[in-house]
């Protein structure tokens, strides 16, 4: 198979201290690609041993506020956790949504206050309503903040992911596609430059020996 090489490329000079320009600045482009991209898979591979166990936790909280949420759908009733759900609920959950800067990558920052209130701050009545109730609303403010958490995480993830991907074919293409094509073209242009003298030698030797004759 046929060494690929740039098409349209005039066998000059010029033309070969071009080409050693560019293949210079390509392999200087490779190289800082390269250590981004480490970079970055190192970066996701650290935030990927921390999302374990913020998944987890986020789980096991789940599952601890629908037990307590059974629970008082059993002691308390349905209609008291219906009642109680609808007030608790009349409230605005704020999360502050920024950026920081991660190797380079943007990734999204959620941060929210703390989510937890005081058992009269849940709209209903500590007195009049089953205690059940109020541990319930707490497990579930809890979950909230868990799932903030986790949500944090996995956007950092998903934007380091996609970054990486992009870095390793830009790193692709330079190693397999531009960087050889131009070795190639250089080669080419030597080889070329080579036959131009040997024939330009040829016969100025030729033209020296008619006219000695």
């Amino acid at each position: 198979m046929a060494e690929e090489i740039i098409e349209g490329v005039n066998p000059t000079r010029m033309e070969l201290l071009k080409i050693k320009s560019k293949l210079r600045l390509a392999e200087k482009g490779h190289r800082l690609l390269k250590e981004r991209r480490d970079a970055l898979i190192m970066e996701f591979m650290n935030i990927s041993k921390t999302s374990g166990e913020v998944v987890s936790d986020t789980i096991n909280q789940s599952k601890t506020a629908s037990t307590y949420l059974k629970y008082a759908d059993s002691l308390a009733g349905p209609a008291a956790v219906d009642s109680a759900a609808l007030a608790a609920s009349d409230r605005d959950i704020l999360v502050e949504v920024t950026q920081r800067n991660v190797v380079g990558v943007k990734v999204p920052d959620l941060s929210a206050p703390d989510l937890t209130r005081p058992p009269n701050e849940r709209g209903f009545g500590i007195v009049s309503s089953h205690p059940i109730l109020d541990k319930a609303a707490l497990e579930h403010e809890k979950f909230l903040t868990k799932l903030i958490d986790m949500m944090q995480v996995e956007s950092s993830l998903r934007s380091l992911s996609t970054e990486t991907k992009r870095t390793k074919r830009r790193v692709n293409a330079l190693e397999y596609s531009v960087i050889p094509k131009l070795k190639n073209t250089q080669k080419y242009i030597r080889m070329r430059l080579d036959e131009l003298e040997r024939e330009d030698f040829y016969r100025l030797k030729m033209f020296k020996g008619k006219r000695g004759d």
